[in-house]
């Protein structure tokens, strides 16, 4: 423990003094606002607001807003979330990989990720979603080699309250949970383990739909995916220029501006037919801009000419120039990705114990290519390519 604690304490000070520079008393990121609102209303008044918003993080800055209600204090807790997630990939990759120089590499490349550090630094929910998405993929890897009662719920957990902090975590991990019960049927796992994961993950995505639909009317984890397939698709041109062009777009249609007479799930219901309609109408169309998004999800660093807007309440690129994120990224992306694919092929004969993993990195490229890609939404499968990067690099020295 003694060699990782240097790189913790820089993990959590590179957060730290970000969540500093950004301070208490403005937006950066246009969604952050409604995470705030929400968490400081349940803050104050011990109830969630009336809406369908991911709860995890609201519950935890509501947390952090006990402290006061400067936004530096959930910045500062994701500080914390972000640091406790680096050595949970480090240690992930170690069990996981069986080479402890692995680990430590991992857990080196973790803490000093300048994704990770960047969005620890913003109110959303992408912190917190890769913190459980690594433990829950840890330990459903962990349960697949040991059948362990206590893996199995502590991944079916984590993965469920990952999908109460990003609804498209519950859909890519369904598939994950059908072929570990093919294990089973292959008597690779235990049955018991599988049903307790199931459970636990099933039981508060019920309990959170049926909420949902006391609000909204609809049994539903969220009422948000209906406009991101039209980003995605229909209006895919636009949204590739910057979000705000597509949605001013949309904002200008007949069908849009009838939609808002609707209740929240039924008019999210509507978008969604309306993307489908134009998916199956468009096939050649739409798979081009599905490939083009595909590039999108795996690019190296961000588009230079991308627009996007700078105003009192959306400041993305806290102060940094646009040659700076592309210099950060190329210092980083490559490495991590091209490494990462590599150690998916060298780790290939373990794909029975490790293939949640594969499906996870497969599973949010599908979402976000149906839907809306952009570089990231690329973070919650940077867990699992650190983890395979250096897995490459233990697998090399070995040799």
């Amino acid at each position: 423990m003694t060699r990782r604690w240097p790189w913790l304490l820089l993990a959590f000070a590179l957060r730290a003094a970000f969540a500093l520079k950004l301070g208490g008393h403005r937006q950066h990121q246009i969604d952050e606002l409604a995470f705030v609102s929400a968490a400081l209303h349940l803050a104050e008044t011990g109830a969630l607001a009336p809406v369908v918003i991911p709860p995890v993080p609201v519950a935890f800055f509501a947390l952090c807003f006990k402290l006061g209600a400067s936004w530096l204090w959930p910045r500062l807790g994701q500080a914390v979330v972000g640091t406790a997630t680096a050595w949970a990939i480090g240690e992930a990759t170690e069990q996981l990989s069986r080479s402890k120089p692995a680990g430590r590499l991992a857990l080196a490349a973790a803490s000093v990720y300048p994704f990770f550090i960047y969005y620890a630094g913003m109110a959303l929910s992408e912190t917190l979603d890769v913190a459980l998405v690594t433990v829950g993929l840890w330990q459903l890897c962990a349960v697949l080699r040991t059948s362990s009662p206590l893996n199995a719920a502590a991944a079916g957990l984590s993965l469920s309250l990952a999908a109460l902090c990003r609804s498209e975590s519950a859909f890519i991990a369904l598939p994950i949970w059908i072929a570990a019960a093919a294990a089973c049927l292959l008597r690779r796992f235990s049955w018991r383990a599988w049903a307790l994961g199931v459970l636990v993950w099933t039981l508060p995505l019920l309990f959170w739909c049926a909420r949902n639909r006391a609000v909204s009317g609809a049994f539903v984890l969220d009422v948000h995916g209906g406009m991101a397939l039209l980003h995605g698709n229909e209006f895919f041109a636009l949204n590739e220029g910057d979000t705000a062009l597509a949605q001013a777009e949309i904002e200008k249609q007949d069908w849009y501006r009838q939609s808002l007479a609707l209740p929240d799930a039924q008019r999210d219901a509507l978008y969604k037919r309306r993307a489908l309609q134009f998916i199956a109408a468009h096939p050649g169309l739409t798979a081009r801009q599905w490939a083009r998004k595909t590039i999108n999800f795996w690019r190296f660093y961000p588009r230079p000419e991308k627009h996007f807007i700078e105003s009192d309440h959306s400041h993305p690129s806290a102060g940094a120039p646009r040659w700076a994120l592309v210099v950060i990224s190329l210092l980083f992306e490559p490495l991590l990705i091209l490494g990462g694919f590599y150690g998916m092929w060298l780790l290939r004969e373990r794909i029975a114990e490790l293939f949640p993993l594969y499906l996870w990195v497969l599973g949010t490229m599908a979402i976000h290519v149906i839907s809306v890609s952009q570089m990231r939404y690329r973070l919650p499968v940077m867990p699992a390519m650190i983890l395979f990067a250096a897995a490459a690099r233990g697998q090399s020295k070995k040799r």
